[in-house]
């Protein structure tokens, strides 16, 4: 099983940060998670915690909440500066997460859209991955990325929640990929639309996530969310897609594999 979006250095995890790992690996040795850092503090946390397992690795970024939560005080260019001294560290394999958030504020579109185009601008000198938040801002996004510069850079939608008609768009992009996480158990009828989005995307193009410590998976659902909750979303997905678990598993994990050249030094 691999994780592909985890939050592991956030305070949820403090106290028993060793047990998590520990019922992720057991059972799953050739596991992978990808942690996923959000602003200069949890890039620096992000990167440190990958020294705690060889089979832990980060991506670092910016969310776009960030914006919000400094202000005046954020620096692009310190954000930048940041992204060019930690990229160079061995088990950074991604930028991300970074996007745009309308949910939380749509008052500062204008800079979060810089923000955005900034680190993917990074990501292409660097000719590494991305993994991108969106919410209640699909079609800016789709703008942004569909850009005949990006035409070759590896991108991930994290936990899409993309309706038909914004998935339809999203298709088209031959490098995009799509990652689902907890909220996609929750439904309980099969013709949910999430669920349709799941099936009309091709397998191969798909990846699973929990984005611990956020969207339990049901049977877990309101608990704090762990990397080894993310056999429930596998689970699903499988189901949805209308396969064994084991088959299932195979494809995403490669997929992972895949997209973030996960290996072992």
């Amino acid at each position: 099983m691999i994780d592909t979006h985890a939050h592991l250095d956030f305070e949820n995890f403090e106290d028993d940060l060793r047990e998590v790992l520990g019922r992720f690996f057991e059972g799953n040795p050739q596991g992978f998670i990808v942690n996923i850092g959000v602003d200069f503090e949890r890039n620096l946390e992000s990167i440190k915690l990958t020294k705690k397992d060889k089979r832990i690795f980060t991506s670092i970024g910016f969310h776009p909440e960030i914006l919000d939560e400094m202000k005046e005080s954020f620096s692009l260019e310190k954000a930048i500066l940041q992204l060019e001294e930690l990229s160079q560290e061995k088990k950074v394999i991604a930028i991300g997460e970074i996007g745009l958030d309308y949910f939380h504020n749509s008052s500062n579109k204008k800079q979060q859209k810089e923000l955005f185009i900034a680190q993917l601008d990074f990501a292409v000198k660097q000719k590494m991955p991305v993994v991108i938040h969106c919410r209640d801002a699909y079609e800016d996004v789709y703008e942004i990325i569909s850009q005949k510069k990006y035409g070759d850079l590896r991108m991930v939608m994290h936990c899409f929640c993309g309706d038909l008609k914004q998935t339809e768009f999203f298709l088209t992009l031959d490098n995009l990929n799509f990652s689902f996480t907890g909220n996609i158990t929750f439904p309980k009828k099969d013709d949910a639309e999430i669920l349709e989005v799941i099936r009309i995307i091709p397998i191969e193009k798909i990846m699973a996530e929990t984005d611990c410590p956020f969207l339990a998976p049901t049977p877990m659902r309101g608990k704090r969310n762990e990397p080894s909750f993310v056999k429930f979303i596998i689970e699903k997905i499988a189901y949805i897609k209308e396969m064994q678990r084991e088959e299932g598993e195979k494809i995403l994990d490669q997929n992972a594999i895949d997209f973030f050249k996960l290996r072992l030094i």
